[in-house]
């Protein structure tokens, strides 16, 4: 592609040249010099067809350059596919990491959609990644802290959140069924949107939690810090769900 383009470059301060300085070209060459139909009129006609031509080449090179660039951009992205589908049932000590540099790279070009159930992802700091409509089901996030993550429309069903740390997490419309948050620190979380049935928060820090409006059928709280825990509204809260909890009596419901 530069030698084309540096073609083009040439052509055109040449014909720019020539342009530009045309009375002094033609006084010192054209002036009265006819040969056949090689006249003055002939050259200067020559000299607008170039610029049509030059104007044209830029276009249809921009045209090229753009479907090129695109087509570059998507073949990165199939490799990085390829390499995270290659390391979704990795195990590796670091499997955790070589995922994450995988889910960066393809954020950075606008991928934030991903198949990744079972995904280790555990012992790890995540940070900055917004993720739509992704399938994590299962995934371990084992003593992993989440720091102003964005989870929207996201499949989370038996995901493994235990020691893990949420921190700026935004949750929307996610699906945490049977999730396992054994001693994670949620203080202040907000789990408005989700679907927590079944899930596991034994020994959990869910100070000041939200869990307006959600259905907490078989939802285990037991050791869970709910102070100033939001209950109001919860649907299919067993009457017996706060009786091994932590601070229970200031729970709002």
């Amino acid at each position: 592609m530069r030698i084309p383009i540096f073609g083009l470059a040439i052509f055109g301060t040449i014909v720019f040249v020539l342009t530009a300085f045309w009375p002094f070209v033609v006084a010192n060459t054209l002036d009265e010099a006819v040969v056949g139909l090689y006249s003055r009129e002939f050259f200067e006609n020559v000299l607008v067809e170039a610029h049509g031509a030059i104007m044209d080449l830029f276009v249809v090179g921009v045209v090229i350059f753009w479907f090129e660039k695109r087509r570059a951009n998507s073949d990165t992205i199939s490799l990085h596919k390829n390499t995270l589908a290659d390391l979704k049932f990795y195990r590796g000590t670091d499997a955790s990491y070589r995922i994450l540099g995988q889910i960066k790279r393809l954020l950075e070009l606008g991928v934030n959609s991903f198949q990744l159930p079972e995904a280790a992802l555990d012992n790890i700091e995540m940070s900055d990644i917004s993720l739509i409509k992704s399938n994590l089901r299962a995934a371990n996030f084992t003593n992993t802290t989440l720091s102003r993550i964005t989870l929207e429309k996201c499949e989370l069903d038996a995901a493994v959140f235990s020691g893990s740390r949420f921190k700026h997490v935004t949750l929307k419309n996610i699906k945490l069924r049977r999730a396992n948050f054994q001693g994670a620190k949620l203080n202040g979380c907000d789990f408005t949107s989700c679907e927590l049935q079944r899930a596991n928060f034994t020994n959990a820090d869910l100070r000041s939690a939200i869990f307006k409006g959600v259905d907490c059928r078989g939802v285990n709280f037991r050791n869970a810090d709910l102070r100033s825990a939001n209950f109001i509204g919860a649907i299919n809260l067993h009457p017996d769900a706060f009786i091994h909890a932590k601070n229970a009596q200031h729970v709002r419901r």
